[in-house]
């Protein structure tokens, strides 16, 4: 197998290898923490590798059978922009700054998230009606 780049997931396995080792004694805490600090850095599946490789077979990592990255939700940046357009006419209630939250929250919940598209014009249109809210409730509660 090739030498793969790696991501957070993998390092995450790693790291609950090592754990598990160190709870089980089978790794000495200074070792534990110079391998977590060389595993929170790795870029390349035989950075990896080469923590656990004298680790009991139980406690072996395989880049093969790693679970890769959750794949963003596809539908959350078109409920976004649904839910920021739906925000800005009901701003002056307090349901529109609601619409605009959820939909501030989905816009970041799909990698397109920064080019312009569905999640960033809800985004934009959440933001606006939260501001719009807040405008609306300190001017009902000053006068």
């Amino acid at each position: 197998m090739k030498d793969e780049r790696i991501g957070t997931v993998h390092r995450t396995q790693v790291i609950e290898l090592l754990n598990r080792a160190l709870a089980e004694g089978t790794l000495a805490e200074p070792d534990y923490d110079t391998r977590v600090v060389a595993v929170s850095t790795a870029t390349y599946a035989s950075d990896l590798l080469g923590q656990v490789q004298d680790l009991p077979p139980r406690l072996q990592w395989d880049p093969r059978n790693a679970a890769p990255p959750t794949p963003p939700d596809a539908g959350a940046g078109r409920t976004a922009l649904i839910l920021g357009i739906l925000s800005v006419p009901f701003s002056f209630c307090l349901i529109g700054g609601v619409l605009g939250i959820v939909a501030i929250v989905l816009s970041f919940r799909t990698n397109g998230a920064h080019t312009v598209g569905p999640a960033l014009i809800g985004r934009v249109l959440g933001i606006i009606s939260v501001v719009l809210t807040a405008g609306a409730i300190i001017a009902l509660t000053t006068n």
